[in-house]
């Protein structure tokens, strides 16, 4: 296209038909000449006046004034109309240029700055991820809030608690590497839960250095956010620390199979070891199997295994305080222990699931043997599970454990999805009577050796990051217990919990 100058007009040689585009070059030249023109029309160009623009009708002098007048009318008309048609040109052809610079600026960069490039999404999380696939780095946070009440409150205050409130991190780098460190504050402190580093290239044999969760058993194998009841049973109590210190092996060596192998301090979350008189480790052994998996039968578990954990305990309160599975009043509690003492553990674990129904149980028996000591405590749990809105439990079974719910339609108001709705019944027995003789009683305080506590749970999960949840708790003790001045042989607990996981 090209466009002329001359003291007559401004002329567009390219003729303005239908569906005509400019490119970016025509569109700076319509600019330049637009602003030439109007500058000559105002007289900002010396030499350029409107009286030359009639120069040459002029000098004819045979064209009468109303003759010349019309023509001039005529041609600022069709002035007029170029100038609307560029207009929207204009305006169009910057939003296409727009469009297509957007179209093609990522795979411009990508292509100028390969492997510079962070993606981030929001999605269980916050989650960071180099466009090479050489790191990626999830931030998230998770937080229960409970309430409870109890009958007879002279034993456990009703309350607003904070059972848990998380913020934690996982890193992974170069296929093989996993980095998770997660903090937490809780109703009695605030701390870190893990600190470890997983080599995961074979996946048969992964190794995690670190502070961990010691997996003994399902129920403590399974995320403080994802267990079946808003408490774990009181087989939870006989198990010792939740995280420790050490080295782990661990994988799935053949379908349908996990195991892990540890070897930590034996003290305790967040604790070196730093008695050179005892400096004895604990190591332990899991191992499960699905044998639903091994033959082939879809949306079923058949969950078997058990384990086995064996370490010194220095002499102290290391017998473990049991408490209801309500979370109200501390029960049984032995006096301290002297001399080193030997700990063993072992555990029985299955669980049965068909589509949206699950049987989960444990049984976990505990020996503590030392100079003039040697006593056991047991305790088992049967529990069983309805997913009402029709998912599947072999949908969340991994890895020897199962994972949180994810409804097949997140709760949406007025748009017909209501999320997930489980109900539950659990039944637990602790039996520590070889222990009544060193029960710590004293003349205002009085422990009981056993109970029997029932559980009936309902939990409405709104999505996979938002849940409700109700437990019921009946406790019966073996023997009256005596606290605040108050005696009774059972206690009953209402609890509700607001659980958000992002």
């Amino acid at each position: 296209m090209n466009i002329h100058l001359t003291k007559q007009f401004t002329r567009i040689d390219t003729p303005l038909l239908p569906g005509h585009r400019f490119s970016r070059r025509d569109i700076s030249a319509i600019r330049a000449a637009l602003l030439l023109s109007g500058a000559i029309s105002f007289g900002l160009i010396p030499g350029f006046t409107q009286a030359d623009t009639l120069s040459e009708a002029a000098k004819s002098g045979t064209e009468s004034a109303e003759s010349r007048i019309q023509k001039l009318e005529q041609q600022i008309q069709l002035m007029a109309e170029q100038l609307q048609v560029m207009r929207a040109e204009l305006s169009r052809g910057d939003q296409e240029h727009t469009l297509q610079d957007t179209a093609t600026q990522p795979a411009a960069i990508a292509k100028t700055t390969a492997g510079s490039p962070v993606e981030a999404t929001i999605k269980n999380g916050l989650v960071f991820r180099d466009a090479t696939g050489d790191w990626s780095l999830r931030i998230y946070t998770r937080a229960q809030l409970d309430y409870r009440n109890f009958s007879p409150d002279e034993f456990s205050a009703n309350t607003f608690s904070m059972r848990r409130a998380r913020i934690g991190t996982i890193a992974t780098f170069y296929d093989d590497f996993t980095l998770r460190i997660e903090g937490e504050y809780s109703e009695s402190a605030t701390k870190m839960n893990d600190g470890y580093l997983d080599y995961t290239h074979f996946k048969p044999a992964m190794v995690r250095l670190g502070q961990f969760k010691t997996m003994h058993g399902l129920e403590r194998s399974q995320g403080a956010m994802d267990l079946n009841f808003m408490e774990r049973a009181m087989t939870e109590s006989l198990l010792g620390n939740v995280f420790d210190r050490g080295i782990m092996l661990h994988g799935a060596p053949l379908k349908g199979t996990y195991y892990n192998f540890a070897y930590v301090n034996g003290t305790g979350q967040n604790v070196d070891e730093s008695n050179a008189k005892t400096d004895s480790k604990d190591w332990s052994l899991r191992a499960v199997g699905n044998l639903a998996q091994w033959a082939g039968w879809e949306n079923s578990v058949i969950h078997l295994g058990g384990f086995h954990v064996q370490g010194k305990q220095a002499a102290g309160d290391f017998v473990p305080k049991v408490r209801t599975e309500g979370r109200g009043v501390e029960f049984f509690k032995t006096s301290p222990v002297t001399g080193n003492t030997e700990r063993t553990l072992n555990g029985f674990e299955s669980a049965v699931a068909y589509g949206p129904v699950k049987y989960q149980g444990e049984y976990i028996r505990a020996n503590f043997n030392g100079a003039g000591f040697d006593r056991d405590m047991s305790a088992w749990y049967s529990s069983i599970q309805w997913l009402i809105t029709g998912e599947h439990y072999a949908d969340l079974y991994k890895n020897g454990a199962f994972t949180g719910i994810v409804p097949k339609n997140n709760f949406r108001y007025g748009n017909g999805g209501w999320g997930a709705l489980e109900i539950g019944a659990r039944y637990t027995r602790f039996d520590a009577s070889d222990f009544n003789p060193v029960l710590a009683n004293t003349a205002t305080t009085v422990y009981a050796d056993g109970a029997n506590a029932w559980t009936l749970g309902m939990k409405w999960i709104f999505n996979p990051n938002a849940q409700l949840q109700w437990n019921y708790v009946h406790t019966d003790f073996d023997s009256p217990i005596m606290l605040n001045t108050k005696t009774d042989d059972h206690e009953d607990a209402l609890n509700m919990r607001v659980q958000f996981d992002f």
